[in-house]
């Protein structure tokens, strides 16, 4: 297991508001909720690229991610801590598949991410493939068709005779199409160097997915997690599902 240390909003429990009118309301004595529920979801991750502060939402698009630190080995024997990142893309997700389990406590999602884009400062010291790798600037990592399968295990609060979800746990199974790494100032702004490490980096991108796949399905479990339970610090059970 990768070391994987994130900086993310912590999000705490406040006063039930209502659900905003545009966001579509399920009912789980209808025989058809489940249906409902992802229908409400794919109509509403759209929206989310707007702030809604009354949800504790802020605009995710992008979604900050202060700090990132991976501690790799295998093909990445690399110290990656990031910085000011940003991730783009989240709320062009497509939706196959939302269910709530209040008996088991667990959500599940399935879906496709076109596309997710992570900006921001990097600095590296180690060795990728092999090959030594050092410097600080900024860069990107762009994942391509991205699938997600994600189980989230959640706990009830009770509070003001309302029920409240709090994700305590998740795992992410992710598969990317491809992958496409950028890192400008590689070795001290040494541009032959920089390049062809870049290069090499994206002609191996399946080599060292393998070695930091754990870490980016940790990072977009702790994102996801963040969305649920910032949405159900705010929104009870009762309002969400009638």
């Amino acid at each position: 297991m990768k070391p994987l240390i994130v900086l993310l909003a912590i999000c705490y429990f406040a006063d039930c508001v209502q659900l905003p009118p545009n966001f579509t309301k399920c009912n789980r004595k209808d025989p058809d909720w489940k249906e409902c529920v992802l229908k409400a979801a794919i109509d509403g991750a759209p929206q989310l690229k707007q702030p809604f502060p009354e949800l504790n939402i802020p605009n995710l698009e992008p979604f900050l991610i202060p700090e990132l630190t991976i501690a790799g080995s295998g093909a990445v024997q690399v110290t990656q801590h990031f910085k000011n990142s940003r991730l783009y893309g989240i709320t062009n997700v497509d939706i196959k598949k939302l269910d709530f389990d209040f008996d088991k406590k667990v959500i599940e999602l399935e879906g496709t991410f076109p596309e997710l884009r992570i900006p921001g400062e990097y600095k590296f010291d180690g060795r990728i493939l092999l090959l030594p790798i050092v410097g600080e600037g900024t860069g990107e990592t762009t994942l391509k068709n991205l699938h997600v399968k994600t189980t989230l295990n959640f706990e009830e609060i009770k509070k003001k005779r309302k029920t409240f979800i709090n994700v305590v746990s998740g795992k992410l199974k992710m598969v990317p199409g491809f992958i496409h790494f950028r890192f400008d100032n590689l070795f001290n702004g040494d541009k032959r160097l920089g390049d062809n490490v870049n290069q090499v980096m994206n002609d191996n991108w399946e080599a060292i997915f393998k070695d930091i796949e754990e870490s980016y399905s940790e990072l977009i479990v702790q994102v996801l997690t963040n969305l649920v339970n910032r949405f159900f610090s705010k929104v009870s059970v009762e309002e969400a599902f009638e």
